[in-house]
């Protein structure tokens, strides 16, 4: 009998260590991807910030002009072509010709030079600022597996173009660029004092129209839209009050006038969040209708019109001769 009992209870405590062991596999597969999960995400922090750091000590080293890159984790100096290379894959799509993505580096390679001659030194860029930029980490993390393919796409631009800017009267210029057109590229001339983008062409973008972005709308409630322009100081006399927009000649709005109130076109459009400053608008049963052509401010080069010229077989010299008159391409020293 006490055999038997003694046999019951072998049988009993090993069922129980079986259970338990049961237990523990269950809750480490269900725990598994959480677990990955953490690993991946430090693992790719670490990576970005190891990668930061040997970017960093690379141009203290070999001389070549840097970026300073200010994050959370602290500021980085980026080479000139890391930087160039990060900003490509932030500012125009990867799907774009290569000879858009060469033309496209050497814009940004100038704004940075330009930035660089007139602090005498280096730049300061910050995260939150207006210059998107993509470090090796986060372009992997965005592409996936295909971030060779495109990796490749970007280096073969930037090396491609390596140190080439664009000067005028000896001078490294900011040149604009923007994503799609309004029909036609706005003159230079016509922006702000009619001297600082005095190099910037108004040539005809036919098949921007093509392009699902290039019309645009935006509804507001009448109550709202008035409310928004009088925060601003825009005042709005009754409810038939008449505002007029003057344009340029590629018809984007440089001024929006109601009466003694006045505001920029390029004011109006950040304050309302519009596409463009190519807009018009209606009034519908209580709403007030915004309704834009092209996306951006329609100076300089048309990322998507160039896109075209560069299937038709022009190349990256061409592209910026297009669209900039009598600006140079040079080498930085």
């Amino acid at each position: 009998m006490r055999e038997k009992s003694r046999e019951k209870k072998a049988v009993r405590t090993v069922r129980r260590k079986k259970a338990k062991d049961l237990l523990a596999v269950l809750s480490f597969l269900f725990l598994l991807p959480y677990t990955c999960s953490l690993l991946s995400g430090a693992r790719l922090a670490e990576t970005a910030e190891t990668e930061q750091q040997a970017n960093s000590e690379k141009g203290a080293e070999d001389g070549t002009p840097t970026v300073l890159w200010e994050q959370e984790n602290g500021a980085w100096e980026v080479p000139l072509e890391e930087f160039v290379t990060g900003t490509l894959a932030a500012s125009v799509p990867i799907e774009y010709h290569a000879e858009v993505q060469k033309a496209q580096a050497v814009l940004l390679r100038s704004r940075v030079a330009a930035g660089m001659a007139d602090t005498k030194g280096s730049v300061t860029y910050r995260k939150d600022g207006e210059t998107a930029y993509l470090d090796e980490a986060a372009r992997r993390a965005l592409w996936g597996s295909q971030w060779e393919e495109y990796e490749a796409v970007l280096k073969q631009a930037v090396q491609g173009t390596k140190g080439i800017v664009l000067t005028w009267e000896n001078k490294v210029v900011s040149p604009p660029f923007f994503r799609l057109s309004a029909g036609q590229t706005r003159d230079g001339r016509e922006i702000f004092d009619g001297q600082q983008f005095i190099w910037c062409r108004s040539v005809p973008c036919a098949h921007d129209i093509e392009s699902a972005e290039f019309l645009q709308e935006k509804r507001w409630e009448k109550d709202a839209f008035c409310k928004r322009l009088k925060q601003e100081g825009f005042l709005l006399p009754g409810q038939d009050a008449r505002i007029v927009l003057t344009r340029d000649s590629a018809g984007y709005v440089t001024s929006v006038v109601c009466q003694d109130s006045q505001m920029e076109g390029e004011r109006f459009r950040k304050l309302f969040d519009l596409a463009s400053a190519c807009f018009s608008l209606r009034e519908e049963q209580g709403e007030i209708i915004l309704q834009t052509k092209g996306v951006g401010h329609g100076l300089g080069f048309d990322q998507y019109a160039a896109n075209r010229l560069a299937e038709e077989g022009m190349d990256y010299i061409g592209l910026l001769d297009h669209f900039f008159d009598g600006l140079t391409l040079e080498k930085m020293e």
